[in-house]
């Protein structure tokens, strides 16, 4: 059986007034279908590890792999093109601290819904459907009051997660 994601000696680096900054260095693993939790503390690389994989490190940015593989496909061999269609629809990250990454005004399930329906030209309700399948799998308790909470009343739901 292919394993979902595959990273072998992944690295990323900056070039600075001092020299080259490696932001992640040589990090590999495989992720069968389990999930996985990238736990550091700020500024050690996380965000820029799911950067990397998803392959949004910009110029000047040097980003170095031996292979990034989706379902054993080598992300790495992608164009930009193809690479927009799997950002969102195939893999997504989620990132570190919500309150930044959601619009407060807008009910949780709603932004979920328009990323989703984005991606994959749904109807609402199957994104809604999609929505609270997705809550539920990240083993969010009571899916629906979150689906319908604000980002700011959410993260006491959440809890604090680093």
């Amino acid at each position: 059986m292919t394993n979902l994601l595959e990273v072998e000696n992944l690295t990323v680096k900056f070039p600075t007034r001092n020299g080259i900054f490696e932001a992640v260095r040589r990090i590999s693993f495989s992720l069968g279908r389990e999930r996985l939790g990238i736990v550091g503390e700020s500024g050690s690389g996380k965000s820029m590890t799911g950067r990397a994989i998803l392959r949004l490190i910009k110029k000047p940015g040097i980003l170095e792999a031996d292979r990034i593989a989706l379902e054993g496909e080598n992300l790495l061999d992608f164009s930009e093109k193809q690479m927009r269609s799997v950002r969102g629809h195939r893999i997504s990250m989620i990132m570190q601290d919500p309150k930044f990454s959601l619009n407060p005004v807008m009910r949780i399930g709603d932004q979920i819904c328009e990323a989703y329906r984005l991606h994959a030209r749904s109807s609402r309700a199957e994104a809604r459907k999609k929505t609270l399948t997705m809550l539920e799998n990240v083993l969010i308790r009571d899916p629906e009051r979150v689906f319908n909470a604000y980002p700011m009343k959410c993260l006491v739901a959440w809890g604090s997660v680093s």
